[in-house]
């Protein structure tokens, strides 16, 4: 029980400063171990987003014609539903 208590409070831990990480003056390249077949946006072209591959690389690919990467959605969609949001998460004061 005491093992599940603090694997709990370390992933809390990671998830707070995940966000702590976040660049967005970078491109969002995600760090990729461990996350293959994810998907994450790219911070500058909305026409493309980041995709981890099986050997732990994120590999930069291109969404189809006449969309963009929503990553409230986890995929391209139309340009008509698309929507811009920051980069990393705000923060609270």
């Amino acid at each position: 029980m005491k093992a599940a208590v603090v694997l709990l409070f370390l992933a809390l831990y990671v998830a707070v400063h995940a966000d702590l990480a976040c660049n967005p003056d970078g491109d969002g390249e995600p760090d990729c171990v461990g996350r293959s077949g994810q998907v994450s946006r790219d911070f500058w072209d909305p026409t493309h987003y980041w995709k981890c591959n099986s050997s732990g690389k994120a590999v930069l690919t291109a969404c189809e014609s006449e969309t963009g990467f929503d990553p409230k959605v986890g995929a391209c969609v139309h340009w008509s539903v698309w929507q811009w949001y920051p980069p990393c998460p705000e923060t609270s004061t």
